[in-house]
Protein backbone atom coordinates (compact mmCIF):
# COMPACT_ATOMS: atom_id res chain seq x y z
CA UNK A 1 0.00 0.00 0.00
CA UNK A 2 1.31 3.46 -0.92
CA UNK A 3 1.31 5.89 2.00
CA UNK A 4 -0.18 9.34 1.36
CA UNK A 5 0.68 12.51 3.19
CA UNK A 6 -1.56 15.59 3.35
CA UNK A 7 -0.19 18.63 1.52
CA UNK A 8 -1.50 22.11 2.36
CA UNK A 9 -2.07 24.11 -0.84
CA UNK A 10 -3.72 27.23 0.58
CA UNK A 11 -4.97 29.71 1.32
CA UNK A 12 -2.48 31.84 3.18
CA UNK A 13 -3.88 33.19 6.45
CA UNK A 14 -6.78 30.69 6.52
CA UNK A 15 -8.36 31.94 9.75
CA UNK A 16 -7.77 35.71 9.70
CA UNK A 17 -5.08 35.39 12.37
CA UNK A 18 -3.05 37.93 10.38
CA UNK A 19 -5.96 40.27 9.77
CA UNK A 20 -6.88 40.61 6.09
CA UNK A 21 -3.41 39.63 4.82
CA UNK A 22 -3.52 37.30 1.77
CA UNK A 23 -7.17 38.23 1.11
CA UNK A 24 -8.75 40.74 -1.27
CA UNK A 25 -11.99 42.26 0.03
CA UNK A 26 -14.63 44.79 -0.86
CA UNK A 27 -18.15 45.89 0.07
CA UNK A 28 -20.68 48.21 -1.54
CA UNK A 29 -23.61 50.31 -0.34
CA UNK A 30 -25.17 48.89 2.84
CA UNK A 31 -23.18 45.66 3.03
CA UNK A 32 -20.27 45.16 5.43
CA UNK A 33 -17.29 42.95 6.16
CA UNK A 34 -14.68 42.80 8.90
CA UNK A 35 -12.10 40.76 10.76
CA UNK A 36 -13.74 39.87 14.08
CA UNK A 37 -12.27 38.48 17.30
CA UNK A 38 -15.41 38.01 19.38
CA UNK A 39 -16.57 34.61 18.08
CA UNK A 40 -14.03 32.63 16.02
CA UNK A 41 -14.32 28.90 15.36
CA UNK A 42 -10.68 28.47 16.44
CA UNK A 43 -7.81 30.82 17.16
CA UNK A 44 -8.43 34.51 17.74
CA UNK A 45 -10.20 35.76 14.60
CA UNK A 46 -12.69 35.03 11.85
CA UNK A 47 -13.92 36.64 8.64
CA UNK A 48 -17.38 38.25 8.68
CA UNK A 49 -19.59 39.71 5.99
CA UNK A 50 -23.24 40.63 5.85
CA UNK A 51 -26.12 42.74 4.67
CA UNK A 52 -29.52 43.60 6.11
CA UNK A 53 -31.14 45.23 3.05
CA UNK A 54 -32.87 43.37 0.23
CA UNK A 55 -31.33 45.60 -2.45
CA UNK A 56 -29.02 43.39 -4.53
CA UNK A 57 -26.51 46.21 -5.01
CA UNK A 58 -25.44 45.65 -1.41
CA UNK A 59 -22.66 43.17 -2.15
CA UNK A 60 -19.52 42.05 -0.33
CA UNK A 61 -16.74 39.55 -0.95
CA UNK A 62 -13.67 38.04 0.65
CA UNK A 63 -11.30 36.55 -1.96
CA UNK A 64 -7.94 34.93 -1.34
CA UNK A 65 -4.74 35.70 -3.17
CA UNK A 66 -4.29 33.03 -5.84
CA UNK A 67 -2.25 30.01 -4.70
CA UNK A 68 -0.61 27.17 -6.69
CA UNK A 69 -2.21 23.74 -6.82
CA UNK A 70 1.13 21.93 -6.57
CA UNK A 71 0.75 18.14 -6.91
CA UNK A 72 -3.01 18.57 -7.51
CA UNK A 73 -2.51 20.71 -10.65
CA UNK A 74 -4.28 19.55 -13.81
CA UNK A 75 -6.36 17.10 -11.78
CA UNK A 76 -3.35 14.94 -10.96
CA UNK A 77 -4.48 14.36 -7.37
CA UNK A 78 -7.80 14.79 -5.51
CA UNK A 79 -8.39 17.97 -3.51
CA UNK A 80 -10.09 18.37 -0.15
CA UNK A 81 -11.73 21.73 0.58
CA UNK A 82 -12.81 22.55 4.13
CA UNK A 83 -14.08 25.57 6.06
CA UNK A 84 -16.09 26.48 9.16
CA UNK A 85 -19.09 28.81 9.13
CA UNK A 86 -21.77 30.28 11.35
CA UNK A 87 -24.85 32.26 10.28
CA UNK A 88 -25.75 34.14 13.42
CA UNK A 89 -29.12 35.65 12.43
CA UNK A 90 -32.41 34.21 11.23
CA UNK A 91 -32.05 33.37 7.55
CA UNK A 92 -34.88 34.49 5.30
CA UNK A 93 -36.28 32.19 2.64
CA UNK A 94 -34.15 32.30 -0.50
CA UNK A 95 -31.13 33.91 1.18
CA UNK A 96 -27.71 32.29 0.75
CA UNK A 97 -24.03 33.13 1.10
CA UNK A 98 -21.91 31.67 -1.69
CA UNK A 99 -18.52 30.04 -1.03
CA UNK A 100 -16.43 29.11 -4.08
CA UNK A 101 -13.24 27.22 -4.84
CA UNK A 102 -12.20 28.59 -8.25
CA UNK A 103 -9.62 27.17 -10.68
CA UNK A 104 -7.42 28.97 -13.23
CA UNK A 105 -4.70 28.12 -15.75
CA UNK A 106 -1.12 29.39 -15.41
CA UNK A 107 -2.09 32.79 -16.84
CA UNK A 108 -5.13 33.00 -14.48
CA UNK A 109 -7.78 32.33 -17.11
CA UNK A 110 -10.88 31.02 -15.32
CA UNK A 111 -11.53 27.29 -15.84
CA UNK A 112 -14.18 26.20 -13.34
CA UNK A 113 -15.36 26.22 -9.73
CA UNK A 114 -17.06 24.36 -6.92
CA UNK A 115 -19.91 26.26 -5.26
CA UNK A 116 -21.39 25.95 -1.77
CA UNK A 117 -24.59 27.84 -0.90
CA UNK A 118 -25.12 28.40 2.81
CA UNK A 119 -28.39 29.54 4.36
CA UNK A 120 -31.66 28.45 2.79
CA UNK A 121 -29.90 25.79 0.70
CA UNK A 122 -28.11 24.30 3.70
CA UNK A 123 -31.06 24.68 6.13
CA UNK A 124 -29.01 26.87 8.47
CA UNK A 125 -30.47 29.75 10.48
CA UNK A 126 -29.69 31.52 13.77
CA UNK A 127 -26.80 29.12 14.38
CA UNK A 128 -25.47 28.85 17.93
CA UNK A 129 -22.25 27.10 16.93
CA UNK A 130 -20.01 26.68 13.91
CA UNK A 131 -20.41 23.92 11.35
CA UNK A 132 -17.63 22.57 9.17
CA UNK A 133 -18.02 21.60 5.51
CA UNK A 134 -15.43 19.19 4.13
CA UNK A 135 -15.65 18.31 0.43
CA UNK A 136 -13.31 15.50 -0.65
CA UNK A 137 -12.38 14.11 -4.04
CA UNK A 138 -12.48 17.41 -5.93
CA UNK A 139 -10.60 17.19 -9.24
CA UNK A 140 -9.11 20.36 -10.70
CA UNK A 141 -9.71 20.93 -14.45
CA UNK A 142 -7.08 19.51 -16.79
CA UNK A 143 -5.33 22.85 -17.39
CA UNK A 144 -5.68 24.17 -13.84
CA UNK A 145 -2.49 25.36 -12.15
CA UNK A 146 -3.72 27.82 -9.49
CA UNK A 147 -6.86 28.47 -7.44
CA UNK A 148 -8.52 30.89 -5.06
CA UNK A 149 -11.31 30.83 -2.45
CA UNK A 150 -14.18 33.33 -2.38
CA UNK A 151 -16.98 34.13 0.06
CA UNK A 152 -19.65 36.40 -1.44
CA UNK A 153 -23.08 37.89 -0.87
CA UNK A 154 -25.42 39.22 -3.54
CA UNK A 155 -23.57 38.03 -6.60
CA UNK A 156 -25.80 38.27 -9.71
CA UNK A 157 -28.60 35.78 -9.14
CA UNK A 158 -27.92 35.47 -5.40
CA UNK A 159 -29.68 37.14 -2.51
CA UNK A 160 -28.59 37.77 1.06
CA UNK A 161 -30.36 40.08 3.50
CA UNK A 162 -30.08 38.01 6.66
CA UNK A 163 -27.42 39.70 8.73
CA UNK A 164 -23.96 38.32 9.47
CA UNK A 165 -22.06 35.27 8.30
CA UNK A 166 -18.84 34.16 10.01
CA UNK A 167 -16.13 32.06 8.32
CA UNK A 168 -12.96 30.47 9.64
CA UNK A 169 -10.38 27.72 9.10
CA UNK A 170 -10.26 27.56 5.30
CA UNK A 171 -8.19 24.67 4.01
CA UNK A 172 -7.37 23.37 0.52
CA UNK A 173 -5.26 20.21 0.69
CA UNK A 174 -4.23 17.25 -1.43
CA UNK A 175 -2.13 14.12 -0.90
CA UNK A 176 1.34 13.26 -2.12
CA UNK A 177 2.17 9.61 -2.61
CA UNK A 178 5.66 8.23 -2.20
CA UNK A 179 8.03 9.02 -5.05
CA UNK A 180 8.81 6.43 -7.71
CA UNK A 181 12.38 6.23 -6.43
CA UNK A 182 11.17 5.26 -2.97
CA UNK A 183 8.73 2.74 -4.41
CA UNK A 184 11.51 1.13 -6.48
CA UNK A 185 13.80 0.90 -3.45
CA UNK A 186 11.03 -0.63 -1.30
CA UNK A 187 10.12 -3.09 -4.08
CA UNK A 188 13.77 -4.11 -4.49
CA UNK A 189 14.18 -4.61 -0.73
CA UNK A 190 10.99 -6.70 -0.58
CA UNK A 191 12.14 -8.89 -3.47
CA UNK A 192 15.57 -9.27 -1.87
CA UNK A 193 13.97 -10.29 1.42
CA UNK A 194 11.85 -12.91 -0.37
CA UNK A 195 14.91 -14.34 -2.09
CA UNK A 196 16.77 -14.46 1.23
CA UNK A 197 13.87 -16.18 2.99
CA UNK A 198 13.57 -18.71 0.15
CA UNK A 199 17.31 -19.47 0.39
CA UNK A 200 17.11 -19.88 4.21
CA UNK A 201 14.12 -22.25 3.92
CA UNK A 202 15.87 -24.38 1.33
CA UNK A 203 19.06 -24.54 3.41
CA UNK A 204 17.16 -25.67 6.53
CA UNK A 205 15.36 -28.45 4.64
CA UNK A 206 18.43 -30.03 3.05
Amino acid sequence: MVAARPVMLGPGNPGAENGPDEWWHGASDGSFLSIDNTDPATGNSDFTLGNSAVDGTNSAQWRTVIFPLGPAAAGARPITFSFAYKLTDEVKAGDNIRVQLCFFDKTTNFLGQRDFLLGSKSDDSAMTSYKTITARGIQAPLRAQVADVRVSINLPGDRWSSGTGRFDDFSVTTVRGWSWAKLLVITALAMGLMVLLTWIIRRTHR
